[in-house]
């Protein structure tokens, strides 16, 4: 390793260090709130239960795979 590769190895390592430490100060200094979504009505809204998806069901269908790699159980009710 050179001196002049080492020095950047330790400046990027400083540089992270930093970041994270700024971020962290971000999330510590956020006040807890809860939501508050107003009025929302409970009606029941006509939908359509088959979606086409068309010229991007490759697409389509590559993110509904992946979506339940991430998460295969149902969400919670």
């Amino acid at each position: 390793m050179t001196p002049r590769k080492g020095l950047m190895d330790m400046w990027w390592k400083v540089g992270l260090v930093l970041v994270i430490e700024a971020r962290e100060k971000y999330r510590d200094s956020a006040p807890v709130e809860t939501l508050d979504f107003g009025f929302v009505p409970s009606v029941v809204y006509e939908t359509h239960a088959y979606y086409e998806p068309g010229p991007i069901g490759v697409l389509f269908h590559m993110v509904h795979a992946f979506l339940y790699v991430v998460q295969p159980n149902p969400f919670p009710k």
